[in-house]
């Protein structure tokens, strides 16, 4: 039996979670999957079933974090301010860097969830009440142009995340066909037959033997 590579387990595990939120808001499986592994290091840290680094922020509720847990995480920002407010910062920082931005090394407050289906479904509820991102919306169906506009939009500052994405969804595009993932309830109609057969084999079987 072969191995399964990190990338394998993290689409494996995540796909149906992805796929079950997808049903209701209509985000490309593919590219929320995507946006997971990029934003966790493909699963490396995921902590209370948190799949997209989505802080607190003013406790909105967009549709999976109705019970509103929460919990502290080591992170790094960036601030044009050495007076940042944070719950806690590490001692030594701020530290000003080349460019003048001040890094800071904290601990924040992210939200949790029971699972991570309620994590796609608050991620993608944050992507449907911003206005930003209306035109990317048009083209759901079409993952890789949805991508393109959501980096348009200005979802990330960084200049090549539209290159970065696109990549990882091919990646787990890849993975979702060998696998078989999207197929895999095609499965169970060959098991049930096999099962019925065998079934009434026995039952032939029987009233052809009687005691």
């Amino acid at each position: 039996m072969a191995v399964l590579t990190p990338k394998e387990r993290f689409v494996i595990r995540y796909y149906l979670h992805a796929k079950k939120a997808a049903k209701t808001s209509g985000i490309p499986v593919v590219f929320a999957l995507a946006q997971s592994a990029l934003e966790s290091g493909w699963g490396k840290s995921i902590k209370g079933n948190m799949m997209f680094g989505i802080k607190k922020g003013s406790g909105k509720n967009y549709g999976g974090w109705s019970q509103g847990q929460t919990q502290l995480i080591t992170t790094t920002e960036y601030s044009s301010l050495p007076t940042r407010h944070f719950p806690f910062i590490y001692p030594g920082y701020p530290i000003q860097t080349s460019s003048g931005k001040w890094k800071y090394k904290v601990k924040d407050v992210f939200r949790a969830y029971p699972s991570p289906f309620y994590s796609f479904v608050d991620w993608a509820g944050l992507l449907f009440k911003n206005a930003r991102y209306k035109y990317a919306l048009e083209h759901k169906k079409n993952p890789y142009r949805f991508a393109k506009e959501v980096a348009k939009a200005g979802y990330a500052t960084d200049p090549n995340y539209a290159v970065k994405i696109k990549r990882l969804m091919k990646e787990i595009q890849q993975i979702i066909v060998l696998k078989k993932l999207n197929k895999k309830k095609m499965l169970f109609a060959p098991i049930i037959i096999m099962v019925v057969g065998a079934i009434v084999v026995a039952v032939a079987v029987l009233k052809s033997n009687p005691k």
